[in-house]
Order: C-alpha cells, then structure tokens, then sequence
C-alpha cells in the first residue's frame, strides 16, 4: 500500500483510467528456486504455484510468467488427454481379449469333439491299414511256402 501511495505521489495518477496503477510487491530469493522445483518434482508443489515462484526467481516479468503459466497448462491438458485417451484404448483391449477367450471356451468342447473324432477315424484307418497289411503278408506267405511245396 505503501509502495503504490509513493508511487502515486511521484508520477501522478490518470483519471482516464478505470482502475487506479496499484503496485505488487513479490520477491523470492533466488536460492530457493532449487527448492522450488525439488518441491514441484516430489509432487508437493503443483505446476501453479511452483512455475510462477521460479519464473520470479529468474526475474520473469509478470505477463512471461503468465504466458508461461497458460502454455504449461495447455501442454498439461494435452498430456492428461493423452494419458486418457490410451487409458480408453487398453481397456478396449483387454475387452477384445477378455472375448476373444470366451469365444474359445465357447468353441472348445466343439473343437474338442471333432478332435476326437477325428483321432478316432484315425486309429481306425491305422487299425484297417494294418489288418490289410497282416493279410497281404499271410497271403504272400502262404503262397511262398505253397510254392516252395511244389
């Protein structure tokens, strides 16, 4: 209050504007910048507070701190938006593969049973190729031991 009281008397006051020149008094020392983003990086400080602290610190004019505030949002939300939009993605994901698994249990005992059926037609083929192959050598074997009669 002071400060815009001294300041009033020196330059004078413009009745054309609306509202009065008032001036803010912010100070940080620049040490505590380290602390600042040690803060901000173990998430104690968020990006709103800490940004504009250290922005100060490194003697930033009030509209680059703002400029900078409202990019650092923007970017922020584009992040979070990101983040979402993956989100949204692997749970679709594991929707499709949660149906997927249940369309092959569904399937399964089908699947099983021409497996089965297939394994039995199989062992049958086997089976007959093997009776045939048993009589095609006792033919042969009879009719050698036949011949060497003769």
């Amino acid at each position: 209050m002071v400060l815009t009281m001294a300041y009033r008397d020196i330059y004078g006051e413009e009745d054309t504007s609306d509202e009065p020149a008032m001036l803010t008094l912010l100070t940080a020392p620049l040490a505590a910048t380290d602390e600042v983003v040690n803060l901000f990086a173990a998430g104690l400080a968020p990006l709103e507070v800490a940004l504009p602290a250290a922005l100060h610190a490194i003697g930033a004019s009030k509209d680059e701190i703002d400029a900078a505030m409202e990019k650092a949002q923007k970017e922020l939300e584009k992040k979070c938006a990101c983040e979402d939009e993956d989100r949204a993605m692997e749970t679709e994901e594991k929707q499709l593969s949660l149906k997927e698994r249940k369309a092959a249990l569904e399937t399964a005992p089908a699947k099983n049973k021409s497996e089965e059926k297939q394994a039995q037609a199989n062992v049958e083929q086997t089976k007959a190729n093997t009776t045939k192959t048993l009589a095609e050598a006792q033919k042969g074997a009879a009719g050698g031991s036949g011949a060497d009669k003769e």
